[in-house]
């Protein structure tokens, strides 16, 4: 029996960094910010309004806020369900290092973001409009996310590790 593709990934094993796979032509950034395992136990996980506020900004970024060149290409922006990272599908196979880029500006500018400025935030554009929180997604940044991003596994694109 066929499995998910994300299902045979060895969670165990999986470090922070940003891992990389191509099927039909579509190229899928896993943007790890923990690592599973250690994650378990330790609190290290986004909360769902982390998430959500994460996923607003980093759609909005990557599509108006980089060049009109690479915002054509992007497919798709979103969280892992399992509050470890994010996933940005793109259409053109990048440069490790222009995805580690990408993704610390886009921190940078949710850091100067002010209470109230979530992109898409109000009752017509976001079907759960109240359920963000820039404080906690802020926080998360400066303890989780930028000490990882400048760790050497977000020097390299991974390819993903199979379970065996």
């Amino acid at each position: 029996m066929q499995k998910v593709n994300s299902f045979i990934v060895d969670h165990t094993v999986l470090q922070p960094g940003i891992y990389v796979t191509e099927v039909n032509g579509v190229f899928t950034y896993d943007i790890r910010f923990v690592a599973p395992r250690d994650a378990v136990g330790k609190g290290l996980f986004m909360t769902p309004q982390s998430a959500h506020t994460f996923e607003h900004f980093m759609a909005d970024y990557m599509r108006t806020k980089t060049s009109e060149e690479f915002s054509k290409t992007v497919l798709y922006v979103g969280p892992m369900g399992c509050l470890t990272g994010f996933y940005l599908l793109t259409s053109v196979k990048y440069d490790e290092l222009f995805i580690k880029q990408l993704v610390i500006e886009c921190m940078e500018h949710i850091l100067s973001a002010e209470d109230g400025e979530i992109p898409g935030a109000s009752e017509l554009t976001c079907g759960n409009y109240k359920y963000f929180d820039l404080p906690k997604t802020k926080q998360y940044i400066n303890e989780i996310v930028i000490p990882n991003f400048n760790s050497d596994r977000f020097s390299t694109l991974y390819p993903m590790i199979k379970q065996a």
